[in-house]
C-alpha cells in the first residue's frame, strides 16, 4: 500500500498527542458523578468514545480495499471457437470442424494501472485526512463544551454570592424597618430582590447541570449532570507569538484537506489522460482441423483504432476540477491568514479588558459596595444607592466571566483553524 503523505502525518501530530491505538473504538468506563475532570481527560474520552467517529474505521478499510483493487492486473481470458460445423455431407455435423482454443491477455498501456493505483491511494489519503479533521472537530467541540461548563460553574458561584448579598441586604433592611429608620417598602424591595436572586441561583444550577450533560454526551454517557471542570477560566493562559502561529499556517486542517483534495484531482486528471491511450490484447492458441487431422498455432493481436481520444471529455472535466481545487486552496490560505490575525488581535483586546476589570474596576466596585452597605445600616445611604452599588459590582463580575469565556472560545477557534495545540504554550497548560 502507498505510504502516507506528509499532510496526513502533520494532521496526526496536530491531535494533541491523543491518537487512539488501532482503528476500533475503545471501551472506557463512565465518569462518576461529581468527578472533577481535567481537560486532557475530557479530550481523551471524546476521542475514544465519540459516536460520530465510529464510522471512520470502516470507511478507511473500504478505501484501503480500493487501493488493493486498483493494483490488480487484467485477468487472462480463455476462448473456444468451433468453425465449419453442420455443413453438407460428407462433412456434416462436426466432421469438418476446426476447433481453436486460445488464451488472451489485455496489456494496459499508458501507465493505466499506476495511475489507477495513484487515484485510489490519494482517495485513501483524503479519507484519512477527513478522519483526522473529524477528530480535530470533536476535540474542538469538547473544548467548547468544557469552556461552557467552566463558565456555568463560575456563574453558579456568582449567583450563590449574589443570593448571599441579597439575603444580607434584606436582613439589614429588616433591622432598619424594625427600628423605624426605614419605610416598609425598603424591606419589600429587598425581599423581592432576594427572591429574584434565589430564582437566578436555581436557574444557574440547572444551566450548570445541562452543560455537564452536554459535555458527557460527547462520549455517549447519559445522566452525568454532576461533572465539574478541574480548572477555572481564569487566569488566562499565554498565547504563542503571532509570527509563530502564521508560520504554522500550512498545518491548518482546512489547508491540509484542500491540499489532499488537490492531489486527488491531480491523480484523477492523470488517470483520465492514461485511459485515453490504446490498450493491446495479445492472444495465443492452438487450432485442430478434424478434416485433415492437423494442429496449428494461432497468434493474434488486437488494438482499438482510437481515431480520436475516446476520453477527451473526462480529461477536460478532470483538468477543470483540478484547477478549481487549486483555486480554492489559494483562496482559503488568504482567508485563513486574515482570520487568524483578526482572532489574535481580538484575544489581545479581551485580555486587556479583563485585566482592567480585575485589577482596577472590580476592586473599586467591591470597595464601593462594602462602604455603602455598611453606611446603609447606619442610615448614611439610601436603599437605592445600595442597590445601584450592588448592580455595578455584579455587572462587572458577569462581564469578567463573559470576557474569560470569550477568550477561551476564540483561542479554541484559533487552535481549530491551525490544528496545533497552542494552549500548551506557557504555564497554564491545563486551562480550558
Amino acid at each position: 500500500m502507498k505510504s502516507r503523505t506528509p499532510g496526513w502525518r502533520l494532521a496526526v501530530s496536530a491531535m494533541l498527542c491523543l491518537a487512539v491505538p488501532g482503528l476500533l473504538i475503545a471501551e472506557t468506563p463512565a465518569v462518576s458523578p461529581g468527578t472533577a475532570l481535567p481537560l486532557q481527560a475530557v479530550l481523551t474520552l471524546a476521542l475514544e468514545q465519540n459516536p460520530g467517529l465510529t464510522a471512520y474505521p470502516y470507511r478507511l478499510r473500504a478505501a484501503d480495499a480500493a487501493v488493493l483493487q486498483s493494483g490488480l492486473r487484467p485477468q487472462p481470458e480463455l476462448s473456444l471457437e468451433v468453425e465449419n460445423i453442420a455443413g453438407k455431407a460428407p462433412l456434416n455435423g462436426v466432421e469438418g470442424a476446426q476447433i481453436t482454443v486460445a488464451l488472451s491477455q489485455l496489456i494496459e498501456l499508458g501507465n493505466k494501472r499506476e495511475s489507477r493505483n495513484d487515484v485510489a491511494s490519494r482517495a485513501l489519503d483524503t479519507e484519512q485526512q477527513g478522519y483526522a479533521i473529524a477528530r480535530l472537530e470533536v476535540l474542538g467541540e469538547a473544548v467548547t463544551r468544557y469552556i461552557a461548563l467552566a463558565r456555568h460553574e463560575e456563574e453558579l458561584a456568582l449567583a450563590k454570592r449574589t443570593l448571599a448579598l441579597a439575603e444580607k441586604a434584606e436582613g439589614a433592611a429588616r433591622r432598619r424597618v424594625r427600628a423605624g429608620a426605614a419605610p416598609e417598602a425598603d424591606l419589600t424591595r429587598m425581599t423581592l430582590a432576594t427572591r429574584h436572586a434565589d430564582i437566578a441561583f436555581r436557574r444557574a444550577q440547572m444551566e450548570r447541570r445541562r452543560a455537564s450533560q452536554q459535555l458527557a454526551a460527547l462520549w455517549g454517557q447519559q445522566g452525568a449532570d454532576q461533572l465539574h471542570p478541574a480548572t477555572a477560566l481564569r487566569p488566562l493562559p499565554t498565547l504563542a507569538p503571532l509570527d509563530e502561529i502564521m508560520n504554522r499556517l500550512e498545518h491548518a486542517p482546512d489547508l491540509l484537506r484542500l491540499a489532499s483534495e488537490t492531489r486527488l484531482h491531480g491523480a484523477q486528471s492523470r488517470l483520465a489522460s492514461a485511459r485515453g491511450s490504446r490498450d493491446v490484447t495479445v492472444s495465443v492458441g492452438a487450432r485442430h482441423d478434424r478434416e485433415g487431422d492437423n494442429n496449428t498455432l494461432v497468434l493474434g493481436v488486437s488494438v482499438p483504432l482510437n481515431l480520436k481520444n475516446p476520453n477527451r471529455g473526462n480529461i477536460a472535466r478532470a483538468e477543470s476540477q483540478l484547477a478549481a481545487s487549486e483555486a480554492r486552496l489559494r483562496a482559503r490560505r488568504i482567508e485563513l491568514m486574515a482570520t487568524l490575525e483578526s482572532l489574535y488581535r481580538s484575544l489581545e483586546l479581551l485580555r486587556e479588558e479583563l485585566a482592567l476589570i480585575e485589577e482596577t474596576a472590580l476592586p473599586l466596585a467591591r470597595q464601593l459596595y462594602a462602604g455603602i452597605e455598611s453606611g446603609y445600616r447606619t442610615g448614611r445611604y439610601s436603599l437605592l444607592e445600595l442597590i445601584n452599588a450592588q448592580q455595578e459590582q455584579l455587572t462587572l463580575e458577569h462581564r469578567a466571566i463573559d470576557l474569560a469565556a470569550q477568550f477561551h472560545l476564540q483561542r479554541n477557534e484559533l487552535e481549530r483553524l491551525t490544528g496545533l495545540p497552542f494552549s500548551r504554550v506557557g504555564n497554564q497548560e491545563d486551562t480550558p
